[in-house]
């Protein structure tokens, strides 16, 4: 085996089958380093020394000794129960779970769960998360509000390695943060040759286009749709009529979103802030769209209709997200 192989092989033993070289671990997943190299070398040239290198250049550092090296352990990882002696800790504003592509729908059914892990493992950045979801074909990457499960009572855990650990995420906590560019622009083709039928929003029709656009969600899910809306809303070589239908596809998103509600299952997650930033910012001027822009608003926030004071063409937070993409009102 190479380097790389027999790092592989030292995860199997200290995280997951130590029986494998017919070792035990202690209550705290410590293995002894000797009958670790015995075991190892029945069956490769195995020794202190290549130890001490696995240890050393592993990039995740997934392996600690005691202080004299007579002892080592996985940090994290065990799909049995060890006590690694991690410390719980306050977590930032913001952590990031990276996985395939492939999990997605039970992730959005789910939420995050440690499978045949202990805890699911974060990460502190973006990069690192997608990293982490390449190991798993097409990555994924979600952002995970932690202050706020922190704040709501769920425990957190920092590993000697830098790695966050939690139980479980639910769907409440999750925003997926990455998104393949191809497939977006896949998205926004399939977009501009439905607004091109304007025959569907003729009384005649039994659909409109928003409504077709919106069945998108089926093939391409709801995230990524959101975001081929946000990439049309940003041309600014689009039709006013363009950036109305978007607006007019996230009314019927939340609709849809409270049926599903309704259900039992999984509401559509919509990025309130960028949704208003950018449909007020393309239709606050037209006649046509306003009772469209005060509905989507009221229904996102849950304001009342009538009596509801509130700006969004004044609210901080939109300004601030439209000026992440070089805008303003």
């Amino acid at each position: 085996m190479n380097l790389k192989d027999t790092s592989k092989y030292l995860s199997l033993i200290l995280r997951h089958k130590p029986e494998t070289i017919g070792i035990t671990l202690d209550e705290h997943g410590w293995a002894n380093v000797d009958e670790l190299i015995a075991g190892i070398s029945k069956t490769q040239d195995f020794d202190m020394e290549i130890l001490e290198e696995i240890v050393r250049t592993d990039e995740k550092q997934r392996y600690s000794f005691n202080g004299d090296k007579t002892l080592i352990r996985a940090n994290q990882g065990h799909s049995f129960h060890v006590d690694v002696e991690l410390e719980k800790a306050v977590p930032p504003k913001y952590l990031y779970h990276g996985t395939g592509e492939k999990y997605r729908e039970s992730i959005d059914i789910q939420g995050l769960v440690p499978k045949s892990r202990l805890y699911v493992h974060l990460s502190q950045n973006i990069e690192t998360a997608v990293n982490v979801g390449s190991r798993h074909g097409k990555p994924v990457v979600y952002r995970v509000s932690s202050l706020k499960m922190y704040e709501a009572g769920f425990v957190f855990f920092k590993s000697v390695n830098g790695v966050w650990l939690t139980a479980h995420v639910p769907t409440q906590y999750i925003k997926r943060e990455t998104f393949d560019k191809k497939v977006i622009e896949e998205v926004v083709e399939e977009i501009n040759t439905i607004l091109r039928k304007t025959e569907l929003d003729d009384d005649s029709s039994e659909t409109t286009r928003a409504e077709v656009i919106s069945e998108l969600q089926k093939t391409y899910s709801w995230e990524v749709l959101q975001q081929a809306l946000f990439h049309v809303l940003l041309d600014e070589n689009r039709t006013e009529d363009d950036w109305y239908q978007m607006a007019c596809v996230f009314f019927d998103a939340i609709d849809i979103s409270d049926t599903r509600r309704r259900k039992g299952l999984p509401e559509l997650k919509f990025k309130k802030k960028t949704i208003l930033a950018l449909i007020y910012y393309r239709l606050r001027e037209s006649d046509e769209a306003d009772n469209l822009l005060w509905s989507i608003t009221c229904e996102l926030y849950h304001l009342d209709y009538c009596n509801s004071m509130y700006d969004p063409v004044k609210d901080e937070k939109i300004i601030k997200k439209l000026a992440e993409y070089g805008l303003s009102f």
